[in-house]
């Protein structure tokens, strides 16, 4: 006796000896499952800023710390959580002394040359010769440009490149490194025993990140490695790039279920009903079509702002016209069907004929169309990223894969020096675009197959 073989399992066999189809399947579990445990695989927070690490290539490595790290006797410090199941640390750090230097300029030559640290005049003053380097100071007191070595001279033109055209007075911060110093750390379940520094109990201590050279454990230096490189403000690729993954899945995925749920519903009562209606119906989806809708989305984003809600209600809404001319095309066949005059003669209602008769019997070209919906949708997330209409939560910019390709493209440098920050996103992009199309396609030549080619 044959064994009765349901086509969805009959489709499902077809599907996996579809080896393009497999591999899209595999790409696409692999890229989601990354995205998901993204909190438990990244070791560095993907909006934590390490300014003085700047943009570094793949496989760079730091010390753990933030940019300000605090620790106090007796209680939990305030840096990287990476170093506190550690009993023992021993940082080794620099130690820098400073002077300010006030540069007077009159009729495009240097008036006076004083130093405000000393309140001593200079005749001529040369940067980065005792110092090893010279800041100009903002107003608000920050660390601005990092000047070029230049020698100072009263009464001679300002050195090219040192002051704008129409600048008068600038303070420049001058640094001059000095030995390391070593500062040791003893922990009690997370929290800070003691402190030594340079054999000398302390109470306290403040560390910058960036004068921060080493930190071990008396045996191994502790290091961050980011595996993809960092960005212009020090941030994590990878830890980015996968955290960026979960916006662009995620609305790729919302947008597509809320097209299906207008486009099913929309096609299924206007091929069930037929006739006048019908024809009304499907006017309206060919007026729409004449629409814009790329255009209607930005101004939505415009108008609205840009939620994450608007988007997904936006994306899905330009998504649903084709989904509902494909179920109409597919109620309209079904619903001659016997299996169908047998339920109008129990009794059975339209509404029930529609989602419980009709509907699941379609779900094989609802499948494959909302499969391959979902690169579409992400795609035109991407687009509008590029564009700058990147969307929001809370105010905050949610950083998705098509912000990092806009962002790699501004950050890439005139000779593409910082590749890594383009390429990174774009290749896993890419990949997960193409799982997904392939396994549209495998999914469309199962459930349908008129579309098969035969030798």
């Amino acid at each position: 006796m044959a064994e009765n073989i349901s086509p969805f399992s009959k489709s499902i066999t077809e599907l996996t000896k579809n080896k393009l189809s497999v591999i899209g399947l595999i790409i696409i579990l692999v890229v989601s499952l990354l995205c998901v445990l993204a909190p438990f695989i990244c070791s560095n927070d993907p909006t934590q800023i390490f300014p003085w690490i700047g943009a570094q290539s793949p496989g760079f490595q730091s010390p753990p710390c933030l940019s300000e790290n605090v620790f106090r006797v007796g209680q939990a410090p305030e840096t990287s959580k990476k170093i506190l199941s550690y009993k023992t640390l021993i940082y080794t750090v620099k130690r820098s002394v400073s002077e300010q230097l006030r540069i007077v300029v009159r009729r495009g030559k240097i008036h006076r040359l004083t130093s405000l640290t000393g309140a001593k005049n200079f005749v001529e003053f040369n940067l980065n010769k005792e110092f090893e380097e010279a800041w100009e100071l903002t107003k608000s007191d920050e660390l601005g440009r990092l000047l070029p070595k230049a020698k100072l001279k009263v009464n001679e033109p300002v050195p090219e490149g040192l002051m704008e055209p129409d600048q008068r007075v600038m303070i420049v911060q001058l640094v001059k490194k000095i030995d390391n110093e070593i500062i040791q750390f003893e922990f009690d379940q997370e929290l800070l025993k003691g402190i030594q520094r340079n054999g000398r109990e302390i109470d306290q201590v403040t560390l910058k990140g960036e004068n921060i050279v080493s930190i071990s454990d008396g045996k191994n230096e502790l290091k961050t490695r980011f595996l993809l490189g960092t960005d212009e403000l020090g941030r994590d690729l990878f830890s980015r790039i996968l955290y960026g993954g979960r916006i662009s899945l995620l609305i790729g995925i919302v947008a597509t279920v809320v097209s299906l749920l207008i486009g099913v519903c929309y096609g299924a009562i206007s091929g069930y009903v037929g006739g006048k209606v019908d024809r009304i119906m499907m006017n309206v989806i060919d007026i729409l079509y004449a629409i814009p809708f790329m255009f209607l989305v930005i101004i939505l984003l415009v108008l609205f702002g840009r939620n994450i809600v608007i988007l997904f209600i936006a994306l899905g809404a330009v998504q649903w016209l084709t989904m509902a001319r494909i179920v109409r095309g597919q109620i309209y066949s079904l619903k001659a069907k016997e299996f169908i005059d047998a339920a109008r003669v129990c009794g059975a209602s339209s509404q029930r004929i529609i989602f419980y008769h009709l509907i699941p019997n379609a779900l094989g070209p609802i499948i494959v169309y909302a499969t391959l919906t979902v690169p579409v949708v992400i795609l035109e997330e991407s687009f509008l990223a590029f564009i700058g209409l990147s969307v929001q939560y809370n105010g905050q910019n949610l950083d998705s894969w098509g912000s990092l390709v806009q962002q790699g493209m501004l950050s890439l440098g005139t000779g593409g020096e910082r590749y890594w920050l383009l390429i990174g996103p774009s290749i896993v992009m890419a990949l997960t675009l193409f799982g997904l199309n392939c396994l549209g396609d495998g999914l469309r030549d199962s459930f349908d197959p008129k579309t098969k080619t035969h030798a």
